[in-house]
């Protein structure tokens, strides 16, 4: 059997730990980082790998309340430990707080061991001691009061950075942060979008009934599916080798709807990434016309390219480039009939399925990106044919990347105004997720979605 450092790669909490700690290291997003372990999770059992997983998002999602507690049986503070060995503490403390049917003395055994092959006996010691104590104690903790200090009591007991408490609690008050907070730490379901190119979203329900739990039609999204607790993997899915469907939320699929592509007009996908919302369009127009995906990152468009081809989607061509870099008129002869502008942004709406954000994100982010977003979408307006559709959205809720931006553009951009003819919108959506100026946001007041925010802007003739 293969060994690393004396432990062998099919340990689920040794291998939760690699992830874990690279995640920290590299700062890359926890998707691509888990796809990294790919062959290490396939050779788990289908029960270890439930453990790994919820090990490692377990520990991100809840990482806030597990620091706190460290912190009260810790002679050390936080700030000086070696990231390494405090991530093995959470490992082992999260085991003991939140998963049941492991024993204490298992919890704490097993992460001693890793401690053990991948640092020195003092390292080992203190963790088993950290581990004992807060096994035995955390339950007689008193958390904060919430009435002198709700934002630390949140930042606490529903796991959040004390900026973004503090700052959710003077936008939507204490109860509605509550609710917003618990809707983030819930594990969600799957959510995908029916290739309705191949298959219809009834029929492919059909087919998953099988394969999953709890299957069900979305709510708002036409073509969505959410399911649970599939029989494998997704991508080990027969459904998804047909290319019968995409991994996509709700909200997301909500959002590439806005844009209302016709088939056989030309779009730009400005923003592409791994090809989601492309995906949508090229199914929105079944597969006639042209789509156009460019993105900065050759790893991605590489990506994208596969995806399509699973999804037998013909019409969409690639362009690696910083489209804030670029003249339109270099690269395209006319103009568009729609550019989509998903930028990049804080990914403060997706936190329960990306908890490693939490932890990333400051508030100078926030103002960072919100300054680029502007930048990105005066050059997208560019390669909008006069009379055409441009839609911006990011995968957060905070007004500095969503009415700022907008509002911003609009001083600046006179030839465009907010979509008023946009059907989709207005008819399809009830005023839950649009509000009266045409915006489409998801947070607070329903919390079944990743929140999200998208606008429709049409250039004038």
């Amino acid at each position: 059997m293969k060994q690393e450092s004396g432990l062998t790669i099919e340990n689920p909490r040794y291998l939760a730990f690699l992830v874990l700690s690279e995640n920290e290291k590299t700062r890359i997003p926890l998707d691509r980082t888990i796809n990294k372990y790919e062959d290490r999770f396939n050779a788990l059992s289908k029960r270890d790998r439930a453990l790994a997983n919820a090990v490692i998002f377990g520990v991100l999602r809840y990482r806030g309340k597990l620091d706190w507690i460290i912190s009260k049986f810790s002679k050390r503070k936080i700030s000086g430990l070696d990231p390494e060995i405090l991530f093995l503490i959470r490992i082992g403390l999260f085991q003991v707080v939140f998963l049941d049917k492991i024993p204490v003395s298992a919890a704490v055994n097993t992460t001693v061991e890793i401690a053990k092959k991948v640092s020195n006996r003092w390292a080992a010691g203190f963790v088993n001691a950290v581990l004992r104590k807060a096994g035995k104690g955390y339950l007689n903790l008193v958390l904060p009061d919430i009435k002198k200090d709700p934002a630390f009591f949140i930042s606490v007991e529903k796991s959040m950075p004390l900026w973004l408490s503090r700052r959710w609690l003077k936008r939507f008050k204490l109860d509605k942060t509550l609710k917003l907070c618990d809707a983030i730490n819930e594990i969600p379901s799957i959510t995908v979008r029916t290739n309705t190119v191949e298959i219809s979203r009834e029929k492919l329900a059909e087919k998953l009934e099988s394969q999953a739990e709890k299957v069900r039609f979305t709510k708002y999204a036409e073509d969505g599916i959410s399911f649970s607790k599939p029989a494998c993997a997704v991508h080990e899915m027969d459904t998804f080798k047909k290319g019968y469907f995409q991994v996509q939320d709700e909200a997301a699929q909500i959002a590439g709807s806005i844009l209302d592509p016709v088939p056989g007009e030309k779009i730009l996908d400005a923003c592409a990434g791994l090809g989601g919302k492309t995906g949508h369009i090229a199914q929105l127009m079944k597969n006639k016309g042209s789509v156009t995906a460019v993105d900065i990152d050759k790893g991605k468009l590489f990506s994208l390219e596969k995806e399509m081809a699973r999804l037998g989607f013909s019409i969409v061509s690639t362009i690696q480039m910083d489209i804030l870099k670029f003249c339109p008129s270099v690269f395209f002869k006319s103009g568009f009939d729609r550019v989509l502008l998903d930028a990049p942004c804080t990914g403060l709406g997706v936190l329960r399925r990306n908890p490693d954000s939490k932890w990333a994100r400051s508030f100078q982010d926030v103002k960072r990106l919100a300054q680029k977003q502007k930048a990105m979408l005066i050059k997208a307006s560019d390669f909008v044919k006069p009379g055409g559709v441009l839609v911006y959205s990011v995968c957060s809720c905070e007004p500095e990347e969503n009415e700022n931006v907008i509002d911003f553009f609009l001083e600046k951009k006179p030839d465009f105004t907010i979509n008023s003819d946009n059907s989709v919108i207005y008819d399809k959506f009830n005023k839950t997720i649009i509000s009266q100026r045409g915006f489409f946001r998801t947070y607070p007041e329903n919390i079944e979605m990743d929140g999200f925010f998208a606008v429709s802007m049409k250039r004038k003739k």
